[in-house]
Formats: C-alpha cells, structure tokens, sequence
C-alpha cells in the first residue's frame, strides 16, 4: 500500500446510487480504499474482485458490547462477515467501535481482542487488522504537537488499547477534522491553517517541529500522545477527514474544495513528526440527506446523489500500473505455507512474485491469484540441462509450465540468476531451447530471460560509461533484443555502499535527500544510486547494440540487521524509497519501471554473510519487520 487515499461510504440517503454503482465509480475515480460503517452485505458483494480494500466497522455500541462479551459472537461475526468474502474483498482493518463516548470505552479492548483471537482461528490475524476509530477529543493538549497526551478521562482505556495495537501490528484508527477546530476557535486558527493553503507556518517549541497546516499538527498530537502511552511504534490511519460544503460557518465549496484537495495531495508526504505515507480517507463520498446533526453534516460529500461532483477537485492519483513485486524466497524452516504466502501478497496489493524454481506448491497457490510471476528455470545445472537439448528444454516447459499457465500468470522465465563462470556460456542456448519449447507448446505469452549481477557491468561510473564486462553478455543482450523480451537485472545500492562508504553517501544510496550527481558525457543528473546502477545497465545495452531492450530489476533491497549500515530504518528508507519510485524511472529511461523487492521474509537458512538472512519485508511469523506501505 503506498500512500493510501479513501473515502467513507456513508449510506444515510434516500437518494443514493445503489451499492454496485458505487463501486464502479469509486473505481473510474482511482480511489482504491474506502470505508463502511456496518457489514453492509449488498456493498461487500459488489466489492468482490473490485481490488477496493475496504475498512469494515462492526457496527454500533450495542454490536460492540456484544462482541466484547461473548466470544462466540466474535468467531460468528467474523466467520459471516469476513471469511464469507476474504479474500475476493480485501478486507484490511476491522473498526470496533466508532468514536464511542467514555462511558462505552471500556468495551472496545475485549471486543478487540476476542475479534482478533477469530481472525487467528480463521488464519487471517496476519492480513486483516483490528483497531477502533476515535474522536480528537480522546487527546488533550494538542497545541503544541508534542505535549498531545490521551486525555485523563480515557486514558484508563486508551493505554491498553495502544498496547494492543503496538503488539498485533495495528493501527490506531483516528477521526481528524480540522474543519471543527476551526469553528470552534477561529480567532487563533486562520482558515488558511486549516484548509492547506499556504502563508501560516507554526513551530513546534518542544520539537521543534514546523506546521503548515493544521491536519499535519492534529495527527502528530496523536503520534505524541502514542509515544507518552509506551506505544511509539503505532501507527496512525486517519480513517476520516473532511470539510462541508454547504449548512454551516465556512461550510463553502471552496473551502471544502481546498481541504480535501489538500488532503489528497497530502497524504504521500505524512506529517512532520513522521514523513511518509499518512493513510487517509476523506469523510464522504456523497452529500447524505438522513444524516442527523446540524445541517452541515448533511454536507460532507464529495458527491451528490446523482454521482455528480459537489465541487471541482483533481481526481484521486491513480497508481499506474503497478510495477513493484517482491521476490518469494523459500531457505527456512519456520516460514509460511505457500497458500499463506499468496493470501499475504493479495492482501496487501502486491501483484507481482519471484520465485526461484518451479515450486508445485506455490504454482498451485498462485492458481488464478491474479498475481504476475518470474520464475527461474532453477540452478546452474538446470542451465546445463536446458542448453544441452532441445528435448530436454521440451520435458522442463512440458511439466512445468503447461500444467499451470496461463491459471499461474508467469511473465518472465528466468534462465539462471547470477550466473557464473563456465556455465555462463550455457545460458544463451538454454534461453533458445526454451523460447523454442514455448512455441511448440502453443504458449506465447511468455518472455524468456536471464537475472545478472550488476558486476558484469564494467565502468559503471559514470552511468553513461557503462560497458559488458564479459563477452557473453552482447550475444544475451542481442538475443532479448530479438525476442522483445527484458534483461533482468539484480541491483542492490546496499552492497555498492557497503563497499564503498567514503565516496558513497548513505543518503545517495537510500533514496534521502542531500546528493546530485551529475554525468559529464551526457548531463544527466542524479539524485539516488539505484538509478545511476540501473543506467549503467542501459549504457552496457546500448554499447551491445541492444538499446531497445527493457531493464527489469529482478532484485533489490536492504538487510535490516546483522552488518554494516544494515538497520531497520536503512532499510525501511530504502524499500519504501524504490517502491515510491518506480513510477518515475531513471533519468536515462523516464516512465514507469518494473521492480522486484528482496525478499518477502527473513530466511533463516540463506548462506553467507548474517545480512544474508535479514533481507525480509515480514518476520517467518507474517508479521512486519518495519513499517512499509505498497501502492494498493
């Protein structure tokens, strides 16, 4: 999920489009989270195979004390309302509770927990997370930013319910209006702060922290007010916002038009006191007119009834077509089953896979998943056996892609991966048998490859200077050339750093502001390693008399542990770096590009050095090693 921007599907209409109707405008609109406020069975039928993830409240304060005091309401709940859709409806979060008063706070830590202990019985505690959604007013002291604390009344419940969420990886849900502070204090706070435009700047004393508008400042009194409860490490999803059109003081289109747009825009940058994707979902899709309250509240809507906008504003960023993946490594012990493994990827919008042998388990897994795949042919010595005979290049595709393709959506076929020494000479006859064994099976829809080092790239600073450095390469590059296919390519920033840190800023090598690099033979400007390396790999193609072959990065990532700028905020920065960048390509190459992240999961059983065994975006457990967000 990378930066995510929903909305809140209120139904409190007698004029609203119909459930299915919805969900195709959400879809032509690029909006590809939203959220509903009961387990409206009509609106999760019609999110089947949308690839809408969807926030699922479980209903009132009744529902509430009825799942906090009966466990078996809990497993019933979960098993009608969520297994009956998972996973043709990705369903990510579970909110106990919506902005329930102290009085009925005391509910919400059992009903979480006995929802949770269904999600572990049903498999899903991984991939589908609970939390509850509250009100500002559960943080006192929110001016300054840093003196944000859970206000005294609640904080008997706030603190155990953080608790909760730091340990089962969860969010905290947080309803942020700062349409309502404005109201109510519009002589300290001037519209402008409050509606993202620009001429306020507010610093922070105790962080020294600066804010440019008041949403920034409202999350990040959240964000202290987790820190003072013990609980740091969660994380905020903003699960409604938004500005009233119509019925109330500065309830204008205007106003309106400027909030949410800022918003939208705002949601890729996260706030001050925590930079990076900020989960957002606007408060509402359409103008509701049950909705009880003061007037403005029947005024939220991006929409009106008729799906007709309420105001201009720039449609949501559609994510182009995504091109991140990540690689599905299988050394250890401890991991996963390979249907878990699929459910994971689904779950979290990851719709590209590599594997590195053709693994029936898996393959069976990824039966209709809709995921892409890479898929290596195996070892060097299936390389030897692939190149020695076109009969034996006919049995590998016989058993190991006729029976699952095209159920199993493999892209590429990877024929060998970091290839070495003598076997090198076989990989160009094996990539031949291989492409010929697809046409005799019919099977056209394939593109045949191999996965190089970035060392057989000689010269590769400047990236424009870039050259093969062995001569085997040229008859490779050549050869995808002809068949259209790409050069897969494993690029790791990590390594180029770590074995060269005086001259390689870690900034440069982990997508931080802070360094331009600029080639003299061509004027290109860098600002991030990963794309220099990746030029350079372009440069070596041309030079080959291969310029029109696509670079597809196989493999690229960052160890968390275990060795020399190795650490978790390292590589967070990194991968999230790569996954936010993608889209953009390189300064030589600009538009999208295909990426592959290394690797899914911690292998405890990888060899070599310890960092080896730390690349993982997951702990064996499913749970996350850090904090990232992918595109959808």
């Amino acid at each position: 999920m990378g930066a995510v921007n929903g909305v809140c599907y209120g139904v409190l209409g007698d004029n609203l489009p119909s459930r299915s109707e919805v969900v195709q405008l959400l879809k032509s609109q690029g909006i590809g989270a939203m959220r509903i406020y009961y387990p409206d069975k009509e609106a999760l039928d019609a999110l089947r195979g949308s690839g809408i993830a969807v926030i699922v409240d479980v209903g009132d304060s009744g529902a509430v004390a009825n799942l906090a005091n009966n466990p078996s309401a809990a497993a019933d709940w979960v098993r009608d309302n969520v297994e009956a859709y998972w996973p043709s409806v990705i369903i990510r979060y579970i909110t106990v509770g919506n902005e329930l008063p102290a009085g009925d706070m005391g509910l919400i830590l059992p009903a979480m927990q006995n929802v949770h202990k269904a999600l572990v019985s049903a498999g899903l505690s991984s991939s589908i997370k609970v939390s509850t959604a509250i009100k500002m007013d559960v943080v006192a002291n929110t001016f300054p930013p840093s003196h944000g604390v859970f206000s005294s009344d609640v904080q008997q419940f706030m603190v155990p319910i953080a608790r909760f969420l730091a340990n089962t990886v969860s969010p905290l849900l947080v309803n942020v209006y700062p349409y309502v502070s404005y109201r109510e204090n519009p002589r300290d706070i001037s519209l402008n702060y409050a509606t993202f435009q620009p001429g306020t700047t507010v610093r922070d004393d105790g962080s020294g922290l600066t804010y440019t508008n008041l949403f920034n400042a409202m999350v990040d009194a959240v964000y202290a007010a987790l820190e003072k409860a013990g609980t740091p490490n969660v994380r905020v999803a903003v699960s409604e916002t938004g500005w009233p059109s119509a019925g109330g003081f500065a309830a204008t289109a205007e106003n309106a038009m400027n909030h949410n747009q800022g918003v939208i825009d705002n949601v890729k940058n996260g706030t001050p006191k925590r930079p990076g994707p900020l989960e957002t979902y606007v408060f509402a899709m359409f103008n509701e007119n049950q909705q009880t309250g003061d007037e403005t509240r029947r005024h939220f809507g991006l929409f009106n009834p008729d799906k007709t906008p309420a105001y201009p504003i720039t449609p949501y960023p559609r994510p182009a077509v995504q091109s991140i993946g990540v690689c599905y490594g299988m050394l250890g012990n401890d991991l996963p089953s390979r249907s878990e493994v699929v459910k994971m990827y689904v779950s979290m919008g990851i719709n590209r896979m590599r594997i590195y042998n053709p693994d029936r388990e898996a393959l069976d897994a990824l039966r209709n998943s809709g995921i892409d795949l890479i898929l290596d042919a195996g070892g060097f010595d299936t390389v030897s056996y692939l190149a020695a005979s076109a009969s034996n290049a006919a049995s590998w595709v016989h058993d190991n892609i006729s029976p699952y393709y095209p159920a199993v959506n493999i892209k590429y076929i990877a024929v060998g991966n970091e290839v070495v020494g003598g076997t090198t000479e076989s990989i160009l006859p094996a990539m031949r048998n291989v492409n010929s064994a697809l046409a005799a099976a019919g099977i056209g829809g394939i593109k045949v490859s191999t996965a190089v080092k970035s060392d057989v790239i000689a010269n590769s600073y400047p990236p424009s200077a870039g050259v093969f450095a062995y001569p085997y390469m040229n008859g490779v590059a050549q050869y995808l050339a002809s068949t259209g296919a790409p050069l897969l390519a494993n690029v790791y920033p990590y390594f180029a750093y770590a074995g060269n840190p005086r001259e390689i800023s870690l900034n440069y090598a982990t997508f931080q502001p802070g360094t331009t690099v600029r080639d003299p033979n061509n004027g290109l400007t860098y600002t991030n390693l990963f794309d220099a390396m990746v030029d350079a790999v372009y440069a070596a193609l041309e030079k080959a008399g291969a310029g029109n072959v696509r670079v597809v990065v196989s493999e690229s990532g960052w160890p968390s542990a275990e060795g020399f700028g190795a650490s978790m905020d390292n590589a967070r920065a990194y991968n999230q770096g790569l996954i936010d960048h993608v889209g953009r390509g390189t300064p030589k190459r600009p538009g999208q590009m295909e990426a592959y992240i290394f690797a899914m999961f911690n292998e405890n059983q990888k060899t070599g050095a310890a960092t080896e065994r730390h690349f993982g975006l997951f702990y064996p457990n499913r749970s996350p090693v850090y904090q990232i967000a992918f595109p959808n």
